[in-house]
């Protein structure tokens, strides 16, 4: 069913508080949510689970959209937590801590139930609480989207009338403001990752602070909100008129919170796109979602994306950590008699394609059904780094598969990127970081190298719902190519159930999601059905993907296919014609000439 109003959302944000109540504690500040581990220990995890739950929870009692007699549960559990006497107590902060993060959701809360709360404290409980958030003044802060948590934290001290670190926040704003490129675009304290944190950390802080501070600090708030209309008129692209925003990047377990900037605006006031756009968009969103099993057995939200799966998950992802998608439900707290809620949903107009060009990456959207996002460039020394960024193309209805194992291309699971091995062995490699890159309005370029002694310059040209892929081949070494298409729905990895369409070139298959077509345009000498290792893929358990095949000797090569991904089957196909100089490549009304670079 899908999310219509605000009663609807609210039976939404129901079904996912209501299971974590069975998991607490009288007077303890934890959520013991699941059994597998996070980087920081068990005790951290459950401090986690807990405040996560805040971001939605506090907005809503501030509101009085929320229960006030469950908050009072919130507020013994905090008390308790924050009181250095007390067995339940949260403990000491270290530098780069975990709990620096979690601060964030208690700060915010705090400003927001400052009547119901704060003000009910007795000095001792006050002083304790305080002096709990307050120790984030005095340990190591990460030099990215973490400097809001502490800017958050003194925000909130400001709120509250008690003593705040000027000089922390002075600095802290000065290096989120030196993440800022343009046209609303950060990058995440590393410039080579431009990912969802921009929307659900730097523009949504950003927004809050502007929202709280813009009497104190007009200059930066204004910026804050200037920035964030400048975003959404690149980020809107990221949704598909299905509700599903394109899955890219890391921590993509907090699934929901991809919409979270819009909740965002809302709670702000700040209107980005029209309240008619923005609740198109938002509400689509939580209805995607909404249909996805994504909770377990007890009703808790999973690690995973489309389902429950641990292998595409972070270093940093405990079992409460999906919780920050509750970012998302700060919408709730916005009384219904908003613009927003009383406007009618207005599907943007989106043009077929678009670049990016500080986040260094093209979009497409036709027809509203399957975003295609090409980036180049991306890069970050995380889990499945080469899955989550250095693809050739990520898809809103096909989504990504991570690497299960590193032999075969099934373990592989190589959609939508080139993997190469040494013949004679099992052993495949497929692009991580680029050698050199450019992004143009026509087409994606990225030079790279498998291993030594073997050089690859890949130009992907979108299409509509085709794109072309051209690669250039340089290797001393014999090899085997595997150039992945999108994956597919499957239900199940046998490979006898199920019947490939072929067609000139190349192959399709289809399911209830929709059709992939992989063509050997020029080089390629077939194409294979590739049954990927189940829980490869992060929106179906169960995929396969279309890659064309090559064996390579040492030398030059030239290969190019043709790769498409759509709700019904292609009935028109791209063409190539090769030169000396040049390869030409025409769809439709559409031609790019490109000049060979290798060979």
């Amino acid at each position: 069913m899908n999310i219509k109003n605000k009663q609807d959302l609210e039976a939404y944000f129901q079904k996912l508080i209501v299971p974590t109540k069975q998991y607490r504690q009288p007077d303890n500040g934890r959520l013991k949510l699941g059994t597998s581990a996070a980087h920081y220990d068990s005790d951290q995890a459950q401090i986690e689970g807990f405040l996560r739950t805040l971001w939605a929870v506090g907005p809503m009692a501030g509101n009085g959209d929320y229960d006030l007699k469950d908050f009072r549960y919130y507020i013994n559990a905090i008390t308790h937590s924050t009181d250095p006497d007390d067995k339940n107590y949260w403990g000491e902060v270290h530098d780069f801590d975990q709990l620096i993060v979690e601060m964030a959701a208690l700060a915010v809360t705090l400003i927001e139930t400052k009547a119901v709360f704060w003000d009910q404290l007795n000095p001792q409980e006050q002083d304790n609480l305080y002096n709990w958030l307050a120790q984030v003044n005095s340990i190591k802060v990460h030099s990215n989207n973490w400097r809001f948590f502490r800017i958050l934290v003194n925000v909130a001290f400001i709120k509250l009338g008690r003593p705040f670190d000027q000089q922390h926040l002075t600095d802290d704003l000065e290096l989120i403001n030196s993440c800022y490129l343009k046209d609303g675009w950060y990058f995440d304290g590393n410039p080579q990752q431009m990912d969802y944190y921009i929307p659900w950390a730097f523009h949504y802080y950003g927004l809050l602070y502007a929202h709280y501070m813009k009497d104190e600090d007009p200059l930066n708030s204004g910026l804050f909100v200037e920035r964030a209309k400048k975003f959404a008129q690149s980020f809107q692209y990221w949704f598909d008129d299905n509700g599903a925003g394109v899955p890219y990047g890391r921590s993509l377990t907090y699934r929901f919170a991809e919409g979270a900037f819009w909740s965002a605006c809302v709670f702000t006031n700040v209107e980005v796109l029209t309240w008619s756009q923005i609740k198109y968009i938002l509400l689509n969103h939580f209805s995607y979602w909404q249909a996805q099993p994504i909770q377990k057995n007890d009703g808790i939200l999973s690690i995973g994306y489309g389902y429950e799966n641990l292998y595409m998950s972070e270093q940093y992802n405990s079992p409460g950590s999906p919780y920050w998608g509750f970012k998302a439900f700060i919408l709730l707290a916005v009384a219904e008699d908003h613009p927003f809620w009383k406007s009618t949903p207005q599907n943007p107009k989106r043009q077929n394609k678009l670049l990016i060009e500080p986040a260094r990456m093209l979009l497409t959207n036709v027809d509203g059904q399957n975003v295609q996002l090409f980036p180049v460039g991306q890069w970050t020394a995380q889990n499945h780094a080469a899955e989550k960024y250095s693809k050739f193309v990520y898809s809103s209805r096909f989504g990504f598969s991570v690497t299960k194992g590193n032999l075969g291309l099934d373990q592989g699971a190589f959609d939508n990127c080139l993997a190469v091995a040494e013949r004679g062995t099992e052993h495949y490699f497929s692009k991580e970081i680029n050698l050199a890159d450019e992004v143009t309005e026509n087409y994606t370029q990225q030079t790279w190298s498998p291993f030594p002694k073997t050089i690859i310059t890949s130009t992907i040209i979108p299409l509509g719902d085709w794109h072309v892929r051209v690669h250039e081949i340089n290797t001393a070494r014999s090899i085997e190519i595997a150039d992945g298409g999108f994956s597919n729905k499957t239900f199940n990895g046998h490979a006898d159930d199920y019947q490939l369409d072929d067609i000139q070139g190349g192959a399709a298959f289809t399911s209830k999601i929709g059709t992939i077509e992989t063509i050997n345009l020029y080089g390629f000498n077939q194409v294979h059905a590739i049954f990927s290792e189940a829980n490869t893929n992060l929106i179906f358990p169960n995929s396969l993907y279309l890659a064309a095949i090559q064996s390579c000797a040492p030398g030059k090569h030239l290969l190019i296919s043709a790769q498409f991904g759509g709700v019904n089957p292609a009935n028109q196909v791209p063409t190539v014609s090769i030169t000396d100089n040049q390869i030409i490549v025409n769809y439709q009304e559409q031609q790019v000439n490109l000049s060979k670079k290798i060979l």
